[in-house]
């Protein structure tokens, strides 16, 4: 064998010898280039997508994350499109990207918050995150609201404003006329949030969701604040639900200012059982909110931008 096929059969081998200790990170260093020039296009969003810009998340089409603020605008997309599943992918200059994502998909709270900036309707009862050593993640969503439900839904607040609101109505009016609407109708879900404080809710009661207040006459917060949130959307005005841990209500702006709304506090539950409607929580600003009821209505300015201003 001549001396230069030697050096070929050598180069060759150490290559191969190469290759073969280092299979796996070169697999995964290909799949990560691959994975950063794929095109990601998320699916046409359903009919509840809300498009509103918040501070604190906002819509992307950059799938390929880059830093802490883009995968929460990813998750927050993902959710707000109403689709059902899809992933996303640590981008090869996001190298604490693992790491804040299994801070983001621990902190309930914050995953909380995400939801409170969509459509009910859109809305997730349970989350799951997948994601593997490729930083490939997938968002799966299990929604809250049913086909059947939401179509009830929709055609009770559809119905309403056939009956109810006027051309000539300011958005105010629009609002205090649904609000009086959902706390006439329905009564406070006392017993079932005693239930959960405790930790032994067995109820089959809607009374968490829209359809509560709506539809069955009994609501907790959350269904409260759900019914005006779709309620508010249908007039496309610009909103989200708050909450902390034991409450929610919700956040409107009405020529550019934010002004809190608590369904929940202007459905006060009586000694009598007598069904008082107040409106002393009924779009006021977050001074007052907190002269009012500092310790029902706190929350975390980080995650609920506007409200500072």
């Amino acid at each position: 064998m001549k001396k230069k096929d030697i050096i070929s059969t050598m180069v060759l081998c150490f290559i191969l010898i190469f290759v073969y200790t280092y299979r796996e990170n070169i697999v995964k260093l290909v799949v990560q280039k691959v994975m950063h020039y794929e095109e990601l296009n998320l699916p046409s969003p359903n009919d509840y997508n809300d498009e509103f810009s918040f501070e604190f998340v906002k819509r992307t089409d950059d799938f390929h994350v880059k830093s802490y603020q883009g995968m929460l605008d990813a998750i927050y997309t993902i959710l707000d499109n109403g689709t059902s599943e899809f992933s996303f992918y640590c981008d090869e200059v996001y190298s604490k990207c693992m790491d804040d994502f299994e801070t983001v998909s621990h902190n309930q709270t914050l995953l909380s918050t995400i939801n409170n900036m969509i459509s009910p309707y859109n809305s997730y009862e349970k989350i799951y995150f997948r994601f593997n050593s490729y930083g490939k993640i997938t968002v799966s969503v299990d929604k809250l609201y049913s086909d059947e439900e939401i179509e009830l839904i929709e055609n009770k607040i559809n119905d309403f404003i056939v009956s109810n609101i006027k051309d000539d109505m300011d958005v105010k009016e629009k609002i205090r006329v649904f609000h009086d609407y959902l706390i006439n109708n329905s009564v406070y879900d006392k017993a079932r949030a005693s239930a959960i404080e405790s930790g032994n809710d067995t109820s089959n009661s809607n009374s968490h969701k829209a359809n509560g207040p709506l539809i069955e006459g009994i609501s907790l917060c959350s269904g409260y604040s759900d019914a005006m949130k779709i309620f508010l959307d249908k007039l496309n005005v610009s909103n989200y639900k708050v909450s902390n841990t034991n409450h929610i209500w919700n956040l409107v702006n009405i020529n550019d200012s934010w002004l809190h709304l608590d369904l929940t506090w202007d459905d006060p539950v009586t000694n009598t059982g007598d069904n008082i409607l107040l409106h002393k929580f009924f779009l006021i600003d977050t001074d007052t909110l907190l002269k009012l009821d500092p310790n029902g209505h706190n929350f975390n300015k980080n995650y609920y931008p506007e409200i500072s201003h």
